[in-house]
């Protein structure tokens, strides 16, 4: 008859203990924070709040696009909803040409994309699937 602790030695030499796990994403969360996406985010991210301009820009751009959804809500004609469209776009235009913002916002979504890319990793893991890295489907099982 096998031994208790036998059983016991080889059931948990095959998982992980949450403890384990726990401290592989303190690891992994280590690794984020001081990467150089993260440190490019940060840079511009302090960059944008102490920029008066930039806050300014933003900050027009929300209000536009409240006032976008209030006239398309509304019973405001076509002239008006296009006026709003081009001052909506134009401020978007203008937020992309200032340094300030457009470091920011390239910043934001390299370091969006990057921790994509690390949850994407993690979940084919777990679930056992892997992603489609070649950037074609015969790799994996599909999009779904």
């Amino acid at each position: 008859m096998i031994e208790l602790s036998l059983i016991k030695f080889f059931y948990t030499k095959r998982r992980f203990f949450m403890q384990d796990i726990v401290t592989k994403a303190k690891e992994l969360g280590i690794m984020l924070r001081d990467s150089k996406e993260m440190a490019n985010f940060k840079r511009t991210e302090v960059d944008f709040q102490n920029d008066l301009k930039a806050e300014e820009l933003f900050e027009e751009y929300k209000q536009l696009q409240v006032e976008m959804v209030r006239v398309t809500k509304g019973d405001s004609g076509n002239e008006i909803i296009e006026e709003v469209k081009e001052r909506l776009l134009a401020k978007h235009k203008e937020i992309n040409e200032y340094d300030i913002t457009r470091n920011y916002l390239e910043a934001k979504a390299s370091l969006d994309a990057f921790m994509r890319q690390v949850n994407d990793v993690i979940m084919y893991t777990v679930s056992g699937e892997e992603s489609c890295s070649s950037g074609s489907c015969s790799s994996c099982s599909g999009c779904h």
